[in-house]
């Protein structure tokens, strides 16, 4: 019997959600799928699959009764009492997912007593437009009989082990169409820098200074926002080139033009575990990222990448881009990450489905890279 699933987000179809959008394809391949948004996505694209918006949660339990699901996964931690209200009156289990920024929602002390007293006044639902969790009613949602699961990448794991029982948290891992971005052959010479390079407080830019040392071309890809055409910025080096966004079935082709992808973030949470280093991966980008914490220090250099913790270390760790043995580590850990992984992380929780039909020649490629990591 198909499966009926029901997916919760933010704003779906939103280019920038790239985890939800694979999520969402790989699971409108096995079942059927509705997605259900709060929210008008900032950064919209075509696609074929269900989904509709809702304004307050008498429409979710209308568009869901309608739906009839068999399981519902939920998110972004500040919906979940949407996901645990669905289920309980349905009778259906339901996952959480967790994003990175979430673990900064949690509130104590004065913070917890205003957002309880804004819910009294304005609810829940208004507080969670501002993306606010409201603690007692996440307690309830841990105590859930309909719950089966909280996802999170390792790094948030302790802090929602305050919230949940630790036999519902899950470890989740990114994965990707890995078949659509291996590609062996030579790369180009120029390199990808993704992250923000503006400080919009000070009008100014960060690492402008290494960006203009680097002797090969700098492309930029900013966060595709509609309206926002990036013109003017100041200090942006003249090798540094600000790409528009590209959908992502073009991004394959993109990312070989390039010999090395450099992160820029800050903060132990300025990344979580991002989509675009095993894509870099498995297109033989070497990745230079920032030491950020263990989780995702360790991310980078399975696949072959670099860490730095000075940007006076980027033009050399440049330098040693494309070895051979790097870039074979980088394929090897990409294949890690497929289809086939999401479809087991679903069935620590009971949402089972076939193993994913994959063409035999990318099966045994993908056996023998995993096989060899």
């Amino acid at each position: 019997m198909n499966k009926r699933v029901l997916v919760i987000a933010n704003a779906y179809p939103n280019a920038t959600h790239a985890y939800v959008n694979n999520d969402v394809d790989y699971l409108a391949s096995q079942a059927t799928v509705l997605v259900l948004s709060k929210r008008q996505p900032t950064a919209p694209f075509y696609s074929s699959h269900d989904f509709n918006f809702f304004d307050n949660m008498q429409q979710l339990e209308l568009l869901a009764k309608e739906f009839k699901p068999d399981f519902i996964i939920s998110w972004m931690l500040p919906n979940h009492f949407y996901a645990r209200h669905i289920a309980e009156l349905l009778s259906v289990p339901f996952v959480l997912k967790a994003h990175t920024p979430d673990v900064f929602r949690f509130t104590r002390g004065v913070a917890r007593i205003k957002d309880e007293l804004k819910a009294l006044l304005v609810g829940e639902e208004r507080l969670s437009l501002s993306y606010r969790i409201l603690m007692r009613s996440l307690a309830r949602t841990a105590r859930s009989p309909m719950l089966r699961g909280v996802f999170s990448i390792p790094a948030l794991q302790e802090s929602l082990a305050r919230f949940f029982p630790r036999e519902k948290l899950r470890e989740m891992q990114p994965w990707f169409n890995f078949a659509a971005f291996h590609d062996e052959s030579a790369n180009g010479g120029k390199v990808l820098a993704l992250g923000s390079l503006v400080n919009r407080r000070e009008n100014q830019t960060t690492f402008a200074s290494v960006l203009g040392a680097i002797d090969d071309p700098v492309d930029w890809i900013a966060v595709p926002t509609p309206g926002c055409l990036w013109l003017d910025i100041p200090g942006i080096p003249a090798n540094v080139t600000i790409r528009k966004y590209l959908p992502p079935e073009q991004m394959p082709a993109l990312y070989k033009s390039y010999k090395a992808m450099l992160i820029i973030a800050e903060g132990k949470l300025g990344r979580g575990l991002p989509l675009s280093v095993l894509e870099a991966q498995a297109a033989g980008v070497t990745v230079i990222a920032p030491s950020l914490r263990p989780d995702f220090d360790d991310f980078v250099t399975r696949g072959g990448g670099f860490m730095f913790t000075s940007e006076s270390e980027i033009p050399q760790l440049l330098a040693q881009a494309q070895q051979p043995e790097r870039r074979a580590m980088g394929f090897r850990h990409a294949a890690r990450h497929g289809a086939e992984s999401f479809r087991q992380e679903l069935a620590t929780v009971g949402l089972e489905f076939a193993p994913p039909a994959i063409a035999s020649e990318d099966l045994s490629l993908q056996q023998r890279l995993m096989a060899n990591a």
